[in-house]
């Protein structure tokens, strides 16, 4: 068997729950570290979870991890993402991958520039909850719709 892909987390917020627990579970993936703006949360998660907490750069800087994935807020999905390639790491965001489509072009040419994977998790867009909307709309069942609030 291949040894597991070790991860680090960058952001220890609500939404990187699901992320540790499912390396956990997971028999391909390892996280080994997570960093976060607020030391006390990166300590927690590390605490909880049993893994390393370090400042972003040392996360970075570490040989052993070879993919980020980055949970911060989006307004730094581009920063994070780009110096996750420029250490020589997979990156991998939560959704919005980037704010604008000048920062995800961004991101791809600087993962194309290191010959690195870049990926984002799906929007929910497809899920039964949406679509079955989308249908009931389609398909006059709520009458017209006039307006609409995201």
């Amino acid at each position: 068997m291949t040894e597991p892909m070790k991860i680090g987390i960058i952001g220890c917020g609500n939404i990187s729950r699901a992320y540790f627990g499912g390396g956990k579970e997971a028999k391909n993936l390892e996280v080994k570290a997570c960093a976060d703006i607020f030391e006390d949360a990166a300590k927690a998660k590390a605490d909880e979870y049993d893994v390393e907490a370090k400042s972003v750069d040392d996360l970075l800087a570490d040989k052993d991890i070879e993919l980020i994935v980055n949970l911060t807020i989006p307004q730094a999905h581009k920063e994070v993402a780009i110096k996750s390639l420029e250490a020589g790491k997979h990156t991998y965001s939560e959704k919005p991958f980037a704010l604008s489509v000048e920062d995800g072009e961004a991101i791809l040419a600087a993962g194309e520039q290191t010959g690195l994977r870049v990926g984002c998790a799906p929007d929910t867009f497809l899920g039964a909850g949406i679509q079955t909307s989308i249908k009931c709309i389609n398909d006059g069942m709520i009458g017209e719709p006039f307006g609409g609030n995201v």
